[in-house]
């Protein structure tokens, strides 16, 4: 009797440690894009389901967008992607020009509910459509870091969309310019090229309606026309078509 009783308390020492070893190999497991060009850096602190849900976007993201974009975007160094926690902060993405940094996503940014300018307001959290809206904003920018000098660069995007007089300020040619989707500080211009291409997927007629000059230098950009999108973010976009 001893000894069953022995076998059964090995037995469930074995499957306890077995069960808590698989379960902490499934925590410490990495999150990777489906992208392998996509390197994905995890920081302390982030919430596991909040990043994978991060990814998962970020992803869904470059599987709208044409080859000719994810080449550009990709280069010769591949995407670098930070998951981090900046609760002192405002931001909830951020993309550097240089070749290395890449974007970061911020999980817990400290603003809730701020006006909108370059980036879609958070209620309650990030809805998966919010971190959809955000990838694209911010793959935005990477791609015109790293677009060459061409037709489809950023200096042809400040020509076409605003004038600048000798002082060096900028006058928008699309008025009102202090309606979403463009940020109204005159050295936000690339904040509004990055807001441009996420709206002319998720929401073109939109951005054709109040933006036609964005809209038609987009589509040179995209190659492509994309159909409206059931979206949580477009309801909150002030612009009267």
């Amino acid at each position: 009797m001893k000894r069953k009783l022995y076998r059964f308390a090995a037995l469930t020492i074995v499957i306890v440690l077995l069960t808590t070893f698989i379960n902490t190999d499934s925590i410490n497991a990495s999150i990777n894009s489906k992208y392998p060009w996509v390197h994905v850096t995890i920081q302390k602190e982030t919430n596991r389901t909040e990043s994978k849900d991060w990814i998962k976007a970020l992803d869904e993201a470059l599987d709208t967008l044409p080859s000719h974009i994810v080449t550009g975007i990709k280069s010769e160094n591949g995407l670098n992607v930070t998951l981090t926690v900046e609760s002192n902060e405002k931001w909830s993405g951020r993309a550097y020009p240089d070749l290395t940094t890449g974007i970061y996503f911020n999980e817990q940014p400290s603003s809730k509910n701020y006006p909108l300018d370059s980036e879609p307001p958070i209620l309650n959290g990030f809805s998966h459509n919010e971190k959809f809206y955000v990838a694209l904003h911010e793959l935005g920018h990477i791609y015109f870091f790293r677009s060459e000098k061409d037709t489809h660069d950023f200096q042809t995007f400040e020509k076409i969309v605003s004038t600048k007089n000798a002082e060096g300020e900028i006058s928008w040619l699309e008025e009102p310019s202090t309606i979403y989707p463009l940020s109204h500080k005159a050295n936000q211009l690339a904040e509004s090229a990055a807001e441009a291409f996420a709206l002319f997927v998720v929401s073109p007629d939109i951005l054709k309606a109040c933006y036609p000059l964005q809209y038609n230098f987009m589509r040179q950009v995209f190659g492509r026309e994309y159909t409206e999108t059931p979206n949580s973010i477009i309801t909150r976009i002030n612009c009267k078509q």
